[in-house]
């Protein structure tokens, strides 16, 4: 299985400062669900047995790769990070501009608006990136299952795709196999904004 490669480290949890409700208790619920031990679960996303053991008692919120590596692992999306797992599934969705769950990763520059509300998870999660002056992805180039699709609503975002740069700017859009190696970086002065749509690999 691919995994995103961190360069980041965990980042400590502040009461403060979380917007993430309950991450660890969803990682755990979803790891026992599943039987696995924090040891086999650190196998199958490379996220170290001691950093899924903070993060599942509240003092550590995984970084973005690690997150990425550990819905792989559990086989879900990355909304498992999100609000909307305390309420029920609904076969529809409307999401109000005003009531989109948000994840912060500071470190990296970047905010991500979960665009699928209530919606039951399934193969496609859609994002709303919105990427501060000097947002990058990390200095590693990541991989994860599927494809991924980035459309730029305004500002402009550079990626790098095994090795190819490729410059997108407002109402232009790219779409590529995820399991390439990749990176993108905000390539405007100001603020980035980006419609992600990303699939999990499912074919129906």
């Amino acid at each position: 299985m691919a995994k995103a490669r961190p360069e980041k480290v965990d980042t400590p949890i502040k009461p403060a400062s979380v917007d993430v409700v309950d991450i660890g208790k969803r990682v755990k619920e979803l790891r026992l669900a599943k039987n696995l031990t924090m040891e086999e679960l650190a196998g199958l996303s490379g996220v170290p047995a001691s950093s899924i053991s903070k993060i599942e008692n509240g003092l550590l919120r995984p970084s973005f790769v690690h997150a990425i590596n550990l819905a792989s692992a559990l086989e879900e999306n990355l909304a498992f990070l999100v609000g909307r797992y305390r309420k029920r599934p609904k076969p529809r969705a409307l999401v109000r501009a005003g009531g989109r769950d948000m994840i912060n990763y500071p470190e990296m520059g970047l905010a991500l608006q979960d665009l699928s509300g209530q919606f039951l998870p399934g193969v496609l999660e859609a994002r709303l990136g919105i990427l501060s002056k000097g947002a990058h992805s990390g200095i590693a180039a990541m991989t994860h299952r599927g494809e991924e699709l980035c459309y730029v609503i305004q500002g402009a975002i550079r990626y790098r795709i095994d090795n190819e740069t490729i410059d997108l700017l407002p109402r232009e859009f790219l779409q590529f196999k995820s399991d390439l190696p990749h990176l993108w970086e905000n390539a405007y002065e100001g603020e980035t904004h980006v419609l992600w749509v990303f699939s999990d690999g499912l074919s129906f």
